[in-house]
């Protein structure tokens, strides 16, 4: 009887970590918006106040041409994708170290599309939890 007791334990067991594993690699949910890189930077210059109202803590999925590609001091790598007039407002989205723990494949021009979430602006604005989607 007691063999039988653990056995099913055991048996059970395997089957929730087997659907659990399944599950965390089920990809990631659709974003809230698809918006070029230019047109988030422009929101952000017209009207920080009402573009928060619009993007903050929002998925968004943003192409652009990256800019440059670089580790901060938390050793994350952050993608810049260039605005619609490079040298002022960009889209700093720092990628997230468990879906990218090594440099991506990308160079300075590429258009890339980035999935994340806003996290409002500083001097640039800030996507956090990102990914490079393909």
């Amino acid at each position: 009887m007691g063999f039988f007791l653990l056995l099913g334990l055991i048996m059970g067991l395997s089957i929730c970590g087997l659907i659990y594993h399944l599950l965390a690699r089920q990809p990631l949910s659709p974003p809230d918006m698809v918006l070029s890189a230019p047109a988030l930077t422009d929101a952000y210059d017209n009207g920080e106040g009402h573009a928060d109202s619009l993007y903050l803590y929002k998925k968004l999925s943003v192409r652009g041409a990256l800019y440059r590609l670089h580790k901060n001091e938390s050793g994350q790598y952050v993608a810049t994708l260039n605005g619609r007039y490079p040298g002022r407002t960009a889209v700093d989205c720092i990628l997230d170290s468990l879906y990218t723990p090594t440099p991506p494949e990308v160079k300075r021009g590429d258009t890339i599309t980035i999935r994340g979430r806003c996290a409002g602006r500083s001097l640039n604005v800030i996507l956090i939890q990102c990914i490079i989607e393909k």
